[in-house]
């Protein structure tokens, strides 16, 4: 996937989650890149990376991204906007959570964008 902008990268990751591929929303990301957990714990590593996301469409759990601003320099940018999560209960209940996200790319030498961290419930207070 050709990503020459954050924002193009931000809609790949969206497209390949919502068909459900894996290993293509996996190219999006370093291979060292990082989520940050709510409680500040990080998740590292494509292979880690690829089960949680792998676990969330195992949960029927959609994805929606809204990036609302991205601030870049050089070859690093920071995005802000909003996660969106919905999908079911195990009763059978839907449920929808929103929360702040910050996600910081990387351009590298082949011009591409990748994901460095994503922090999807916002950067941990404290």
């Amino acid at each position: 996937m050709s990503c020459r902008t954050p924002q193009e990268l931000s809609a790949a990751f969206a497209a390949a989650i919502g068909a459900g591929d894996v290993p293509g929303a996996l190219e999006l990301w370093l291979d060292d890149a990082t989520i940050v957990q709510p409680d500040g714990n990080a998740v590292r590593g494509r292979a880690a990376i690829g089960a949680a996301l792998t676990a969330l469409l195992e949960n029927d759990v959609s994805v929606d991204v809204d990036v609302e601003r991205t601030f870049s320099a050089g070859a690093v940018a920071v995005a802000v906007g909003t996660l969106t999560l919905s999908g079911e209960r195990a009763d059978g209940t839907p449920y929808r959570q929103s929360s702040r996200s910050v996600v910081i790319y990387e351009r590298g030498d082949d011009g591409q964008w990748r994901l460095a961290i994503d922090a999807p419930w916002g950067l941990p207070q404290g």
